[in-house]
């Protein structure tokens, strides 16, 4: 499936696809997937798979359809409750964890997916992310991407700074290469309440011990370790460029005007094609910015650390998942793991990978082994040492997250995530509105009224 098959095989292929709706039996088997990932080019591609998998199943017919992220929990449910609903789906991992937590996954059918293809394949930070306590899988590992602190290591080598791999290094780092009065600010981190905050304080928080919950679900967020990461947070805050800051801000980075940011794998193509980063070059987005031509160095002169050491080494990412639902029909529910085991054959997944090459990394080892998946057709991959990209992909076998504590999976932080608590409560600290010993115990207070509400089964 990829683009790089000789072309007697795209020929075989393309006439296969000319006669799928007749292979397709009258009496096949039809199974949906719901996916998350929406955008009309990747959809195309997503139903091109599915049309792929129809020609060589023609007992089985395959039918997309793309959910937004947002409105998936109160869709599903809906569907659910009227006896609908897809027979396999694909989100963050967190929402495969809500939806088991729920008793609508086949846990049976994960685990002999993964069986299927092969346990040992998969790095091992991208299974916990779906592992029960009692040992079973709620949902398959399909993608992830890994955050890390992206950074110019030229600065750095020229100021004599160590890589910003601990609390140490980057609080240094940041002082020493905080410039405003040039244009130059030290460190990008989330400064509103959004998403972005919350995930550079995992992050930071992950580093320091810090977790949300105990093996037995009670919430231990209120400890002294989580209001140094707190307090860590707000002076680091200072050498960020002028709030609120979010995503976005990587327009400061890509322009020259930024040492060090905190961003995921979706930066890679930012950074190395002119064509992607055009829309973080332009004056529209901050007063501070100008506009600047694309600098076709940037990439070279980046450095990325992923592991962050406070009192403990801290990874962070985030894992896409596949999941099988129960729909109490067997035949359904056999034709759908049919299908996910087909999206791992090696040109199909890589081919899904394509769609966003650094957004979407693979969670199998033997995927960075293939010349394929180096062979995008954006050419991403080629502007990146293949020493680069697989030292990016092995921070998946040791992402550390909240909703795990001493491997046991915990369900409650996926609603704590969904309710925004660690952002209002870094909103709350940036603002001056609370001391962070105020604002930690009140996140922890909301999190026990979560917990009280959403108790697990």
């Amino acid at each position: 499936m990829s683009c790089f098959k000789p072309a007697s095989k795209r020929l075989l292929l393309a006439s296969a696809l000319v006669f799928v709706f007749c292979s397709v039996s009258a009496a096949a088997t039809p199974i949906t997937l719901w996916t998350t990932e929406v955008s009309s080019d990747r959809q195309a591609v997503i139903k091109y798979l599915a049309q792929v998998f129809m020609v060589f199943n023609p007992d089985i017919e395959v039918r997309v359809a793309g959910i937004e992220e947002n409105s998936l929990m109160y869709v599903l449910t809906e569907a659910r409750n009227e006896g609908r609903g897809p027979d396999a789906i694909n989100c963050a991992s967190d929402m495969i964890i809500a939806f088991s937590n729920q008793g609508w996954m086949n846990r049976q059918g994960a685990g002999d997916t993964i069986s299927h293809i092969g346990q040992d394949r998969f790095y091992s930070g991208a299974l916990n992310k779906l592992r029960l306590v009692d040992g079973a899988y709620c949902g398959i590992p399909f993608s992830g991407w890994v955050q890390g602190i992206w950074y110019r290591k030229d600065w750095f080598q020229e100021y004599g700074l160590a890589p910003p791999d601990s609390w140490a290094n980057i609080m240094k780092a940041a002082k020493t290469l905080h410039a405003p009065e040039n244009g130059r600010y030290g460190i990008l981190l989330g400064t509103r309440n959004d998403l972005y905050a919350e995930q550079v304080f995992t992050h930071l928080a992950l580093s320091a011990g810090v977790r949300e919950f105990s093996q037995d679900g009670k919430v231990v967020f209120d400890s002294p370790a989580t209001v140094k990461t707190m307090k860590y947070y707000s002076e680091l805050a200072r050498y960020s460029p002028p709030a609120p800051q979010w995503w976005r801000g990587r327009d400061f980075y890509i322009q020259g005007k930024l040492a060090m940011m905190f961003y995921s794998t979706f930066i890679m193509d930012d950074l190395v094609i002119s064509s992607i980063a055009a829309e973080s070059l332009t004056g529209n987005n901050f007063r501070e910015l100008d506009g600047a031509p694309f600098d076709y160095h940037l990439s070279d002169n980046t450095g990325m650390v992923s592991g962050i050491t406070g009192t403990e080494k801290g990874n962070y990412g985030v894992i896409n998942a596949m999941g099988l639902l129960q729909t109490g029909n067997s035949e359904k529910e056999r034709a759908a793991e049919r299908f996910v085991r087909f999206l791992f054959t090696e040109d199909v997944y890589i081919s899904w990978l394509h769609m966003v090459p650094g957004g979407m990394l693979p969670v199998l080892r033997d995927t960075t082994g293939s010349d394929v998946f180096f062979r995008d057709a954006q050419g991403l991959f080629h502007k990146y040492s293949r020493q680069r990209i697989e030292a990016i992909i092995a921070g998946l076998d040791s992402l550390k997250s909240f909703s795990f504590a001493d491997g046991v999976l915990l369900p409650q932080a996926a609603q704590v995530s969904a309710e925004f608590v660690i952002p209002d409560m870094i909103e709350a600290v940036l603002h001056n509105e609370m001391t962070p010993e105020e604002a930690v115990a009140k996140a922890a207070e909301k999190m026990r009224e979560i917990v009280g509400k959403n108790q697990v089964p």
